[in-house]
Order: structure tokens, then sequence, then C-alpha cells
């Protein structure tokens, strides 16, 4: 319990820390919040970049890392990896724990990336009905891991400086390239008259959820077949120098973030979706 209350203490320090310095403040935020110790009872198994805890069958736990293992070293191969290692994953049992860790809106999820650290549903509580091998199946097909994986390293290399959308289309970009999924609910009626990028900025979290995510999703398309990969790692060296998502753009592209949305409505129109 003391342990407990000097960690909180410490927490309440650098939130004020990050009101103050942001940047600086959030990195101490969330190199404290990886080394919190998780809550009694899991299980451990650990590979060369995870450690992963569990509270499910050894073999599920077995595969989900082997998954982590390979959809670290693709990402790999197109993007810089600054986190630490041995990252921290907790694999969830039942939705009810998974809620319990992330809370909030979040809760009814898949998967999240927090502060250094990925909760992931397990893939048997996600599908019931399937046996084991058939659960990993789908997992690695439509699961939540290179989606979170992005999100991780996107944060560790431009850990603020752009908005929700914009982390939002890039998990689902990687998400999209490297599984081949897409998180296709809904109907894509929104691109007749998209919301703008003011709207998807301030307002993300009201917007309908499929709106908000297809949307990021198109944007972030958009980027990489505009200026190619070497143009968004340029974007992304300008982010982790602490320029803001407009100052970034302009820097590597020469446009501004007006000029790129009006770009992307005209190519959105030309798309078949």
């Amino acid at each position: 319990m003391r342990r407990q209350k000097l960690s909180l203490l410490l927490i309440g320090v650098l939130l004020v820390f990050v009101a103050l310095r942001p940047r600086i403040g959030y990195r101490a935020v969330r190199a404290v919040a990886r080394l919190l110790p998780l809550d009694q009872g899991y299980s451990v198994v650990a590979s060369d970049n995870f450690v992963l805890y569990y509270d499910e069958e050894d073999a599920v736990a077995q595969g989900v890392l082997l998954q982590l293992e390979q959809r670290l070293a693709e990402l790999q191969e197109h993007l810089p990896d600054q986190s630490p290692k041995p990252i921290r994953v907790r694999l969830h049992a039942t939705s009810d724990s998974m809620g319990r860790a992330i809370g909030g809106e979040y809760s009814a999820t898949l998967g999240a990336y927090q502060l250094g650290k990925l909760e992931l549903l397990s893939p048997v509580a996600w599908h019931p009905r399937l046996g084991q091998a058939a659960a990993l199946a789908v997992y690695e097909r439509e699961g939540p891991v290179t989606h979170e994986l992005a999100h991780l390293l996107l944060d560790y290399l431009c850990p603020t400086g752009y908005p929700v959308w914009f982390s939002e289309g890039f998990a689902q970009y990687w998400e999209m390239r490297l599984q081949g999924y897409v998180w296709d609910e809904g109907d894509w009626g929104w691109v007749k008259q998209p919301a703008s990028l003011t709207s998807l900025e301030n307002s993300f979290r009201s917007l309908p959820e499929t709106v908000a995510y297809q949307q990021s999703l198109s944007l972030m398309i958009y980027l990489y077949e505009t200026v190619g990969d070497g143009g968004m790692q340029e974007m992304l060296l300008h982010l982790q120098e602490g320029q803001s998502l407009q100052g970034a753009l302009e820097q590597a592209v020469g446009h501004s973030l007006e000029r790129m949305e009006a770009n992307w409505q005209v190519w959105l129109q030309d798309r078949l979706w």
C-alpha cells in the first residue's frame, strides 16, 4: 500500500510537470507508468522484445507472443523503433478485465496502447465459440496487434505534436498495409460530405466512431500515396523535433494543412470506397 501511495504521488508530481513542460513531462510520466507493477496473479512469458502477462491458457499466450514478435519485425522494416525493451503486454481473459484495466470510453475494445504498455483482449475471449487454433488465426488476420504496436512506435518517435486523427489514421494504415485488414463497419456515406479537419481534430470522440476512424484512415492513405514513405518519414522526423503537424507538413511537402485538406477532398471524390 505504501508503495502504491508513493507511485500515485510521483505520478501526481509528474502530471504537474506535464502541464508546465508538456513534451518532457509526458516522457517522464510514460517512463514511470511503464514500470509500475501490474496486478498480482498473472503468469509471465517473455521473448526477445516482449514480456507478456496473462491469465489464459499457456498455448494462447505463446501464440499471441509469437504474433507480437512477427508484427513488430514487420513494422521495424518500415518505421524507426525507439521503444525501450522489453515491451510490456497484458493479455486479458475477459472483456471485464480489459475494461477495468483501461476504463472509460475505451472499455469495449480489443486492444489499447497506454503509456508504453499494451493491453490486449485474448483471442479466445474475443471468439469464445472457436477453438484456440481458430481463434488465434482470426486474431492474426483481424486482431489488434499491428494497430497497437503502430501506436507505440509513433508515440516513442513523436510523443506530442499531432491530433488523435493522425495517430488513429497511422495505426489503421499500417494495420491495412501489413495485415490487409480494414475496420469496415457502417457505410462510407460521409465521403459525400466529410467532416472538416478542424472538427476531426477538436471533436474526434464526438463524431460517429465509424466516421472518425474511416476518415482518419483515408487521410493517412492520401498522405502516404501523395508523399510516399520518404515524405512521411520526413514528416515524422519534424514531429520528433517538436514541430506541430502544420509545421511538419510544411517542411516535408511544402504546403499547409488547409491545402492538404482541399487536395484530399478532391482525391477522395475520385476514389471508389
